[in-house]
């Protein structure tokens, strides 16, 4: 089950961030624009994780982790959104997603793995969001990772996100890459199981289901 973790009173920033400050970073058209209005009602910059508000030394590619909590105005939010204020943002961000329930208040943890771009350091590159279960507001907090540096501490947030373990050995970018071939798999397995059930003719539906049957195998392997 998702953590929701205790961030470190040391780390509290509790600062409003207006979407226009968003919009004149990175700017965004109509269509984003258009999310923003109909799914969210506030961004919160709530924690900043560093060296002194943590007490672990930065490493080469993650310096400090911002918690951005975001109430929505619905019971969902578009990843575009998301990754639109990914963009603003030069460190790598952990968000709150808060929304109402019937029962009170909920919160949902979402974030995608962002790393330097090699061609040009002062890019970074963004995975796709990964979010966790919703749970209630009132829920016991869990500890943070132990780590012994900031960029353990973010492999530890990201993956207590993940659906899919690490496998013995492997990195946090290699996880990452291979859980974006998993979704992009699962995604061509689903494709083809539609297509299945349309097909009428035998000849056709009996190559479908082997492509079927390959591709699930190729899910298999990568889950594995």
């Amino acid at each position: 089950m998702t953590a929701w973790f205790a961030w470190p009173d040391a780390a509290k920033v509790g600062t409003r961030v207006p979407r226009d400050r968003l919009f004149k970073t990175v700017g965004g058209g109509k269509a984003i624009r258009g999310l923003y209005e109909a799914q969210v009602e506030r961004i919160d910059w709530s924690y900043k994780l560093f060296e002194r508000s943590v007490n672990l030394p930065p490493a080469a590619d993650v310096e400090e982790i911002e918690i951005f909590s975001v109430t929505l105005r619905t019971d969902r939010i578009d990843d575009r959104v998301l990754a639109h204020i990914d963009k603003a943002v030069p460190h790598p961000i952990i968000f709150e997603l808060i929304r109402s329930a019937p029962d009170g208040d909920e919160v949902q943890m979402a974030a995608a793995y962002s790393r330097p771009s090699e061609a040009d350091s002062s890019q970074t590159v963004k995975h796709q969001h990964w979010r966790g279960e919703w749970m209630p507001v009132d829920k016991i907090r869990a500890s943070l990772p132990q780590a012994t540096n900031m960029a353990g501490l973010y492999a530890g947030l990201l993956r207590s996100l993940w659906r899919h373990a690490a496998r013995e050995g492997e990195s946090l970018r290699d996880h990452a890459e291979r859980l974006n071939a998993i979704a992009m798999q699962g995604k061509a397995v689903e494709r083809l199981q539609q297509a299945l059930r349309r097909e009428k003719d035998f000849a056709r539906k009996t190559e479908v289901n082997r492509e079927l049957r390959a591709a699930e195998t190729q899910l298999k392997q990568l889950t594995q």
